[in-house]
């Protein structure tokens, strides 16, 4: 999607908040439409924080496998005997 930079909501958030908070929000509607353009809802994304970067899908896989041998752990020990 193309911003219109001539947009009257953009216009009057950046006489009101400045050039600063329009940048973030046209930034922000940008990153919405490239990670999900059909319904701009909120899509989980996993980072990798000692990085500051988002996740490779080696690591993604990696943290995902974790998971599941964690949940299995907790299962064994919650199973009467």
């Amino acid at each position: 999607e193309i911003v219109d930079e001539e947009d009257s909501h953009l216009k009057e958030l950046k006489s009101q908040w400045g050039e600063e908070a329009c940048k973030a929000v046209v930034t922000a509607l940008l990153e919405l439409n490239e990670y999900n353009p059909s319904g701009r809802y909120v899509v989980s994304e996993l980072w990798n924080f000692k990085e500051h970067r988002k996740a490779t899908l080696k690591e993604v896989v990696n943290c995902l496998i974790h998971q599941l041998k964690a949940m299995k752990s907790l299962k064994r020990r919650e199973r009467p005997n």
